[in-house]
């Protein structure tokens, strides 16, 4: 699944208005990927949802600081 830049932007603003932590975005040639500063259950919450909603999955990684995006693009 790959995000546009839009698409990141407007999560990163609705995480931003929501939580005092920041969702960074890598774009590489392995693939794009997010990641936090810190573990914080109620943004991975808020994550998780907001791609839920969009049809597409949040997976996050066993210390909660790093997620991909899957969906039905891939």
């Amino acid at each position: 699944m790959t995000l546009t830049f839009i698409e990141v932007t407007k999560l990163k603003e609705e995480a931003s208005r929501r939580f005092s932590s920041q969702i960074h975005f890598h774009d590489g040639c392995g693939g794009q990927f997010f990641t936090l500063d810190e573990k914080n259950d109620e943004l991975e919450k808020f994550i998780i949802s907001y791609f839920t909603e969009r049809n597409l999955q949040a997976v996050f990684s066993g210390d909660g600081l790093h997620f991909t995006v899957k969906g039905e693009k891939e």
